[in-house]
């Protein structure tokens, strides 16, 4: 980036921490018109408190953050402030008639494919928390904003619906955060990555799968300094096992060093170990459905399905809005039975 002067948002030597855990120490940063930034990182490490800090919610601990004179910029935070007594017509599209809204091409893309199947005359107060997301992110989107920070907002939308969002937000000129699991979406729309990890912020050119390819060379080359560094140590500790004489003979520091290169080796991780722990505490299968078939309002979601899952297994449950995955995730956690087989 070219400068904190060009900057719409601008993050200086900000440190942040919740009790004696360091979230971001001395990060610096900004954010342009036109920059698309996906933020990644493990959960915990601070993407939510880096939209927060952007956004004038939180203030830094130490550092500061500037936002440009008449910024307006625009949050979409995990819990909405959102009026309860008002409508989803009110909300989104300030009350305007239909006939005024219809006629705006932007507006009635946003209804179409973030609010269908609602009814705009429906109060806040009575929406689930999805379809309160749904209305936050409308909103925003139909704000004449030059910035947005979007906290996971493909949660609650169905494919089409994040595919729309996608191609909205690559025609928006404005500069743009957002945080997200959501792989295919960052690569779609973001054309930077920024990744948190032990208090710090590394920046990446493009989007996700250049961010993993980025991020694999620079393995590669830390696994290289690792085996660099690992033949100085066993040339070190070869040379300290030679004997008290010859260590009283050679210069402290080297040993001081060999100690030094000692204690930081990494803990070695045996993968089939853990594998094998997990299975014999979990045994082969953590969750067994069996022949179950799931319903709702006359509808079966599922029908006489059988489906294993085994420690470690890692499993992606997509569809339409509507298509029964809160309610398969129900099952499996066992808060409700099936409507026909078993679930162990």
């Amino acid at each position: 980036m070219a400068g904190a002067a060009a900057n719409l948002v601008n993050l200086e030597r900000v440190s942040k921490a919740y009790g004696v855990r360091p979230i971001l120490s001395k990060v610096s940063l900004g954010l342009q018109r036109g920059d698309r930034v996906g933020v990644v990182g493990r959960n915990g490490d601070g993407k939510t408190t880096l939209l927060r800090l952007m956004a004038g919610l939180e203030p830094p601990d130490s550092g500061r953050v500037t936002q440009n004179r008449g910024l307006r910029l625009e949050l979409l935070a995990q819990h909405d402030d959102l009026a309860l007594h008002e409508s989803i017509a009110e909300v989104v599209l300030g009350g305007r008639a239909e006939h005024e809204w219809a006629a705006d091409p932007t507006s009635r893309a946003v209804v179409t494919h973030l609010l269908a199947g609602l009814d705009l005359r429906r109060v806040i107060d009575g929406l689930s928390g999805g379809e309160r997301r749904r209305v936050s992110l409308a909103r925003l989107l139909l704000s004449d904003l030059d910035v947005l920070l979007l906290d996971e907002p493909t949660n609650h939308l169905d494919i089409e619906a994040v595919a729309w969002l996608a191609d909205h937000l690559v025609s928006r000129d404005l500069a743009l955060a957002v945080v997200t699991h959501d792989r295919w979406f960052l690569d779609a729309v973001c054309g930077a990555t920024w990744e948190i990890h032990d208090a710090a912020v590394d920046r990446y050119d493009g989007g996700y799968a250049a961010f993993v390819l980025a991020k694999a060379e620079r393995m590669r080359q830390a696994d290289s300094a690792e085996s660099r560094r690992q033949n100085l140590m066993r040339k070190e500790l070869a040379w300290l096992r030679r004997g008290a004489p010859a260590r009283t003979s050679k210069p402290r520091f080297r040993v001081e060093a060999a100690a030094t290169l000692v204690s930081d080796e990494p803990d070695p991780r045996d993968r089939m170990e853990l594998q094998r722990f997990a299975v014999a505490r979990l045994g082969k299968d953590v969750i067994d459905l069996e022949d179950a078939t799931i319903s709702r309002g006359g509808r079966d979601l599922i029908d006489r399905v059988t489906w294993r899952l085994g420690p470690g297994d890692r499993i992606g449950l997509v569809g339409v809005n509507g298509a029964g995955k809160s309610s398969v995730l129900s099952v499996l956690s066992g808060a409700v039975a099936p409507d026909a087989g078993r679930l162990r």
